[in-house]
């Protein structure tokens, strides 16, 4: 953001007395003292700009968050205008505090606005084995039934099953959110799985059981 890239480049020169970092573009220019330009070299840290520019990001207002995700998803070639407004918003909310750029958002959420057909090597490998496979199957089975599919019901669904299982919570976890996501990572699994809704989470599912064609 602007506001991030200017507070930093302020501060690779100069440092005011009581070593605040985060400050609007009216503070610097009223705490600025020539005295206190600093007489070394400055040293250009990308990841200091990037967790800077991570608390502008989480300081801004909803509406400005979605405004500017909106413009970064469009110029990522995802159209957004293809949703309801209420869709867009509830999937961006789970984005807000969750990212050090803009310019992750597509990764992080490109998948509630597009269809997963493909999978991290990694972590397909890792969580689409034969046997989480069966516990998946379980667990989409229970979804099924979840009459009310929000956050607090989908989690006590998937905890039930897991412990129906006789696994831990993360065993589901790890599984479910890549086929919902094709990612590892991303927002909290039951607040996403409340936004794309029920027939958009059991056809993914579906997807990942389907029977593979023989070779």
């Amino acid at each position: 953001m602007p506001e991030a890239v200017v507070n930093y480049l302020v501060l690779l020169g100069w440092s005011p007395k009581e070593n605040r970092e985060l400050m609007s573009l009216a503070e610097l220019i009223e705490r600025f003292d020539l005295p206190q330009v600093l007489r070394h070299n400055a040293r250009f840290d990308m990841a200091k700009l990037q967790w800077m520019n991570a608390e502008y990001m989480r300081a801004l207002s909803l509406d400005r968050f979605h405004e500017l995700a909106v413009h970064t998803l469009g110029k990522a070639g995802l159209d957004t205008n293809r949703f309801p407004l209420a869709y867009v918003k509830a999937a961006l909310d789970t984005c807000q505090g969750k990212l050090r750029t803009f310019a992750e958002l597509p990764a992080y959420a490109g998948f509630y606005f597009s269809e997963v057909t493909s999978y991290d090597p990694a972590a397909a490998a890792r969580d689409f084995t034969p046997e989480n496979l069966e516990r998946l199957r379980r667990l989409r089975t229970g979804l099924a039934r979840v009459e009310t599919f929000q956050a607090g019901p989908l989690e006590a669904c998937l905890k039930q099953t897991a412990a129906e299982l006789g696994v831990k919570a993360g065993v589901l976890v790890h599984p479910t959110r890549l086929a919902c996501t094709g990612r590892p990572a991303g927002p909290s699994l039951y607040h996403l799985m409340e936004v794309l809704g029920k027939d958009t989470v059991l056809a993914r599912l579906d997807r990942v059981l389907a029977p593979k064609p023989a070779a």
